[in-house]
């Protein structure tokens, strides 16, 4: 019996793995690995929905611009959308964004901030909030208050990059 131990060391992308032991059980150790870890791995990396703030204020570059003094602003008018949801959401992500930016403590949004911005009825907007929190494109905090999810910035990203591909109608 021999009393090699076998050390290997597998990276691929964000997983690292490092097996010792006799030859014949690393060899195991490893080939479980690239059976069970590998092709999940794999997978999960093709669906993940990763922007970072970089990312965000590229594709929202046409809805937002910054100012040292404002933060950000919009430059399209919320009353020309054929939506009150789609502007909740991009009120929702404003806010999201200013927090990622550091302007603002949390990027909560609550109704009353939505109802100030809005022209719509009290009423609607709350019909539009439980529709969106449904949908899962918003998520509602414990004081009443509400921040979009990933789901929610695909969404947007989703339709403004239809809108842009599409023009003006």
């Amino acid at each position: 019996m021999s009393s090699e131990e076998l050390k290997v060391t597998i990276r691929c992308g964000d997983i690292e793995m490092s097996f010792s032991g006799p030859p014949e059980a690393v060899y195991h150790q490893i080939i479980s690995f690239m059976e069970k870890v590998l092709p999940a791995y794999s997978l999960a990396r093709k669906i993940a929905f990763n922007m970072d703030l970089k990312d965000l204020l590229e594709a929202f570059s046409s809805v937002f611009a910054y100012d040292a003094q404002e933060g950000l602003f919009f430059k399209i008018s919320l009353s020309q959308l054929k939506s009150v949801s789609d502007a909740i959401l991009l009120l929702a992500l404003r806010k999201h964004l200013e927090h990622k930016l550091g302007r603002i403590e949390a990027p909560n949004i609550s109704p009353g901030e939505l109802e100030a911005a809005l022209t719509a009825k009290k009423k609607t907007i709350m019909n539009n909030l439980t529709k969106l929190v449904q949908m899962e494109l918003l998520r509602r905090l414990d004081r009443g208050d509400y921040a979009i999810t990933p789901l929610g910035i695909k969404y947007l990203a989703d339709k403004l990059s239809k809108e842009l591909m599409s023009g003006p109608e």
